[in-house]
């Protein structure tokens, strides 16, 4: 079989224009893989319902492996019901978590919240939100 060679010319344009095409393809590949990651991190949202009654409830969430930016939507079980307390398990776990963004829609019947935590949490690891209703402030007389 008989080949003949590109004149050298040739042979660089050729090549320039092959490495630019390679270029444009790697970028738009990872553009496109920018684009899904960042996409697939924004939808992150987890139904959660709280346990209880008309004066309080419980929330526990799974906090192993971690989380970014999972937006928590807490189902409650009465409007009147405000964030009281929170408690994580094992009490190692204390500061690798942070909850931001918290808000009350629905008339009070949904807690929405956004959750970040370190990936290194281990298994089994647990916060619990509790929620009750805010006990009224009495006055003093007279004033």
């Amino acid at each position: 079989m008989y080949t003949q060679a590109l004149p050298r010319s040739l042979a660089r344009r050729s090549s320039r224009a092959l490495a630019l095409t390679l270029v444009s393809c790697a970028a738009l590949l990872c553009g496109l893989g920018a684009v899904a990651a960042s996409a697939g991190a924004a939808g992150k949202t987890r139904s959660i319902t709280c346990r209880g009654g008309g004066s309080s409830c419980s929330a526990t969430i799974g906090l192993a492996g971690g989380a970014s930016n999972v937006k928590l939507k807490i189902a409650l079980s009465d409007t009147d019901l405000k964030l009281f307390s929170r408690s994580v398990k094992p009490s190692s776990v204390r500061g690798a978590y942070q909850l931001s963004k918290g808000s009350y829609s629905q008339g009070g019947s949904l807690y929405t919240v956004t959750l970040n935590a370190v990936q290194s949490i281990p298994k089994g690891a647990t916060l619990t939100l509790r929620f009750a209703v805010p006990r009224k402030s009495v006055g003093t007389p007279g004033k």
